[in-house]
């Protein structure tokens, strides 16, 4: 087993040691918007974060800046809901973990629940989707699971929540 704290080994050279050096097993991370993924042969053959997987429980953890990990070589997936190989993955990674950034900075705590600032107004203009994402939240609903529900990729979601906080008409209870 293999373990470390992300914030001194950043998380795109881990997954990248693990890619090229072909193991197979599960890599976890213990972060807020954490969670496993299972590698063969340097491919990622599934992705799970809370009750995300696939491509959007993948898309997730790239957003991961920090916590820690551990490695299990060995473990086989429960199911395949990704292929994507060494270089693919690697590529893919970068560019999602790029384009968290700006989001993260609005929106750094996940655990914590969304609630309507004195500024909100019912004249508040919304998009259609805005609208589906802004009924969902309620008092104890974290950012986490208002994504989680969306039924879009997180970083859709959290996409059209920040325009929100931002704004200062969300803010974090």
């Amino acid at each position: 087993m293999i373990s470390g704290d992300l914030s001194v080994f950043p998380l795109l050279p881990v997954l990248q040691m693990l890619l090229v050096s072909g193991r197979g097993g599960v890599f976890t991370v213990d972060h807020p918007r954490g969670g496993e993924l299972w590698f063969e042969h340097g491919e990622v053959l599934h992705a799970r974060s809370g009750g995300l997987s696939g491509e959007a429980a993948l898309q997730l953890l790239a957003s991961v800046n920090g916590g820690t990990f551990t490695f299990e070589p060995g473990a086989t997936p429960p199911e395949r809901t990704l292929s994507l190989k060494q270089d693919a993955a690697l590529h893919w990674l970068l560019g999602e973990t790029d384009a968290w950034a700006p989001l993260l900075q609005v929106l750094p705590d996940w655990d914590r629940p969304l609630h309507f600032t004195a500024r909100w107004t019912d004249q508040q203009p919304v998009t259609r989707d805005q609208y589906r994402l802004l009924s969902r939240v309620s008092p104890g609903t974290s950012l986490r699971t208002l994504v989680e529900q969306s039924g879009l990729l997180p970083r859709t979601a959290a996409g059209l929540y920040a325009p929100f906080v931002s704004g200062g008409l969300l803010d974090f209870g």
